[in-house]
């Protein structure tokens, strides 16, 4: 996961790049607002002939105020089940330089 912070402080990563007669990118990122957005393109062949044009985007947008639900989601989908998951997303935050508080009790 790539972070590319240079889009006026947006958080942005590539999430699927494909290139041939049709190109397809995938990326998902944090707006200034707080919006999540994942948007697609297409371009090339397919396109034109759909649509006439050279290119296709498309998009989902999840509000600010609903991020925490796709969050918790997202989580719940990834380590839902699993008796490592709070080792599990400690380490996938360590790999990719989040910054996080590890806590324990006994």
């Amino acid at each position: 996961m790539k972070k590319d912070k240079s889009k006026a402080q947006s958080l942005e990563v590539q999430l699927f790049e494909e290139r041939g007669e049709t190109s397809r990118f995938i990326r998902a990122r944090v707006e200034k607002n707080g919006d999540l957005v994942v948007l697609g393109q297409d371009v090339g062949k397919a396109p034109q002939e759909c649509w006439g044009d050279g290119d296709y985007e498309f998009w989902v947008i999840v509000p600010n105020e609903h991020k925490d639900e796709v969050l918790l989601a997202l989580i719940d989908r990834v380590y839902g089940g699993n008796f490592r998951a709070v080792d599990e997303f400690r380490e996938f935050l360590d790999s990719k330089g989040i910054h996080f508080k590890w806590m324990t009790w006994a």
